[in-house]
């Protein structure tokens, strides 16, 4: 599979055209409002936006025409670059940010104080790929095989893909986080033969993900190719 194919989501979540959420403006009757500024169709890029199934707190810098706020809201979509985030002032705003500009909100900094707010969810990023590299690398020196990481990239704020090969073999190693469930997901891809090696294990933790994958079988798999 190459670099521009869009990765798996966990869960599978639906997907939209990223273009067809468009920015949202309360009505100020007619009163002028400055607007913030919302990522164009073609920032967007041709991307489908994964769309949440339980919207998740986060704090976004929001730009304006000459200042940018941060805002604490909640992340109804997102693409490998960039998210759609909702947040209250003086009515509901929608708008696309880039990706980087959003977080993970605090727990005493959620969107909402309402009764029904759900547990802080984990962001993931290309960083927080390098230890989790080294506990696959754990599992893998026991079939005498080792990952060697090539390049890494984001896949929205929820996932991280971490290009590499094992014994020559180019793979692809996948980890996301469901924002619906804050589970963790491992997944390994052969980019030669364009398959999973293993199905994806879902656990609380990366760590317990890593740990349940199938690493003996990918071993056997490569050999075999």
């Amino acid at each position: 599979m190459g670099p521009n194919e869009t990765p798996s989501s966990p869960g599978q979540h639906k997907t939209v055209r990223a273009d067809t959420l468009e920015q949202i403006e309360p009505e100020h009757g007619g009163a002028f409002v400055v607007r913030p500024y919302s990522l164009t169709a073609a920032e967007l890029g041709d991307l489908p936006a994964a769309l949440a199934s339980e919207p998740t707190a986060v704090r976004a810098w929001v730009r304006y025409p000459a200042t940018a706020d941060q805002v604490h809201g909640r992340a109804l979509a997102w693409t490998p670059r960039a998210v759609y985030v909702q947040w209250e002032s003086s009515g509901i705003h929608r708008a696309w940010v880039w990706a980087s500009a959003v977080e993970r909100a605090a727990a005493n900094q959620s969107a909402s104080s309402s009764p029904d707010s759900r547990p802080q969810v984990n962001v993931m990023t290309v960083r927080d790929t390098q230890p989790l590299v080294a506990l696959v690398n754990a599992q893998l020196t026991q079939s005498g095989a080792e990952f060697v990481t090539y390049t890494a990239q984001a896949a929205g704020p929820f996932g991280a893909i971490v290009f590499g090969s094992i014994d020559g073999h180019r793979v692809r190693l996948e980890f996301s986080v469901d924002p619906a469930t804050n589970t963790c997901a491992v997944q390994l891809f052969d980019l030669a033969l364009k398959e999973v090696l293993a199905e994806r294990t879902l656990a609380p933790t990366f760590g317990e993900a890593i740990e349940s994958y199938a690493w003996a079988g990918v071993s056997d798999s490569l050999a075999l190719t």
